[in-house]
């Protein structure tokens, strides 16, 4: 066939399939709806890497963290004893004022709001420092963490023998070195202390409702369900779409990026206009995406604010019942009402942080079944024998060779060569007959041969 008619049968191609492209994304999309589950490490796994002073910030981060997630709920007793003074000092004023024709200054309201003045403060300094050293810690422990593993990553790579890389895609492994290692310091950093102050605030807001009013933490508690699922359906739709138009956005980028590395292909068959057209329809579907993405999740802050405003008017009426049957006070009612909703919405805003922990254990699946691969040839190992003359002639002899992603094809087959020192040879064949190895045994021999004559 000669040169026409192969430019020929591809323009037919081309023109009948459109563009390149859509064949592979029928195929991708054919492939997304059998997509295995994504493999991943255990979480104790995951901070295989750390050492003792990583084990140690850690440990003090998560206490630091225990103790930021203790200190809002504990606020709402403090908030519900200064309502009841209010109320105290109130009624004993207008008790006062009935009894006697001037008003009289009431000292003990001055001292009582002092003291929640002061425990006030103490909260703020423990929550200024807890927060602090909390994110500080997990942070630093990360930061160190992700440090030694990217060196260790990248010395992995470099160790393994030349045919690993005929398996393993350079562009793989340098977006694992990147994005991958990227996910993991984000899942072993800072979200993981705050996933642990969300669950401590769930906890700890639940125990002083209990403590306080099992009545109305019950039915409190009957609503919470929901308030935590409405957060959790607002986050999940937010991070869904927001994946979902990235992606769409990237599906466009890779066409820009397909169409301009080819860009002399596109002119020679005249397919601007259709290029063209291809791109804007993507961009189109990302736009669609973002319209989705803004609709849905407008309805679901609508929906959290709905079962919101809901447990108030549930929380507040049966508090009131339980205030007029001489049961609870104001301040109890209060306390028991923001500490349940406190702990059911931290309970909800811990989806963010679960997925990025989750995605860390994804990504740190495969860059560590990297590290672990042990090569089959060491470049770095001391052991052997360590010949003290090298002569610079290389022989090939009766050698049978297949590439590790073809092994079913046999490049070589009994293949005896052999180069003398200095001596210039020229490999010839069609691509894919193993002319690199043959051109490294003869750069080789030629680094030898200039060796000898310098020495």
């Amino acid at each position: 066939m000669g040169k026409k008619d192969e430019i020929a049968v591809a323009k037919a191609k081309i023109e009948q399939n459109g563009d390149i492209g859509e064949d592979k994304d029928e195929g991708k999309k054919g492939e997304k709806e059998k997509e295995p589950k994504m493999p991943m490490i255990g979480a104790i796994a995951l901070f295989r890497f750390a050492d003792g002073w990583d084990r140690l910030m850690m440990v003090l981060g998560t206490i630091m963290a225990i103790v930021n997630g203790t200190v809002l709920p504990l606020m709402c007793i403090v908030f519900g004893d200064m309502t009841d003074g209010f109320i105290r000092d109130s009624i004993q004023t207008q008790n006062n004022f009935t009894n006697i024709t001037f008003p009289v200054f009431n000292t003990t309201l001055g001292e009582e709001m002092t003291g929640h003045a002061i425990y006030y403060s103490i909260m703020g300094a423990v929550v200024l420092v807890a927060a602090y050293m909390q994110v500080a810690f997990w942070t630093l422990a990360a930061g160190r963490q992700v440090k030694r593993l990217r060196k260790l990553f990248f010395h992995c790579i470099m160790q393994q023998e030349i045919g690993w890389f005929d398996v393993n895609e350079t562009g793989e492994l340098n977006t694992r070195l990147t994005d991958d290692i990227y996910k993991i310091n984000e899942g072993i950093g800072d979200k993981v202390g705050m996933l642990i102050q969300s669950f401590t605030t769930f906890i700890a807001a639940f125990i002083i409702g209990f403590s306080q009013g099992w009545k109305l933490t019950l039915v409190i508690l009957a609503v919470s369900p929901v308030l935590g699922f409405s957060a959790f359906i607002f986050s999940k739709v937010l991070t869904s779409f927001t994946s979902l138009e990235q992606g769409a956005y990237a599906k466009a980028g890779a066409v820009a990026e397909e169409v301009i590395s080819s860009v002399r292909t596109v002119f020679a068959f005249g397919g601007q206009q259709k290029e063209i057209t291809r791109y804007q329809k993507n961009l189109e579907d990302a736009m669609n995406m973002g319209i989705r993405k803004a609709i849905s999740a407008n309805m679901a802050m609508g929906f959290t604010f709905l079962m919101i405003y809901l447990s108030y008017a549930l929380s507040f009426w049966y508090g009131s019942t339980l205030i007029i049957s001489g049961e609870y006070t104001i301040g109890t009612v209060l306390t028991v009402f923001f500490t349940v909703l406190i702990g059911a919405f931290a309970m909800g805003q811990t989806s963010p942080n679960v997925q990025a922990f989750a995605s860390a254990r994804g990504a740190a699946h495969k860059v560590y079944n990297i590290i672990d691969n042990k090569p089959h040839i060491n470049s770095y190992s001391d052991h052997g024998h360590k010949p003290d003359v090298i002569k610079g002639n290389i022989e090939f002899n009766n050698i049978h060779f297949t590439y590790p992603s073809r092994p079913d094809v046999k490049v070589l087959n009994g293949m005896s060569l052999t180069v003398r020192s200095g001596q210039t040879i020229a490999l010839v064949g069609s691509s894919g007959c193993g002319k690199k190895h043959h051109r490294s045994a003869a750069a080789e021999v030629s680094m030898i041969h200039k060796r000898d004559q310098c020495m």
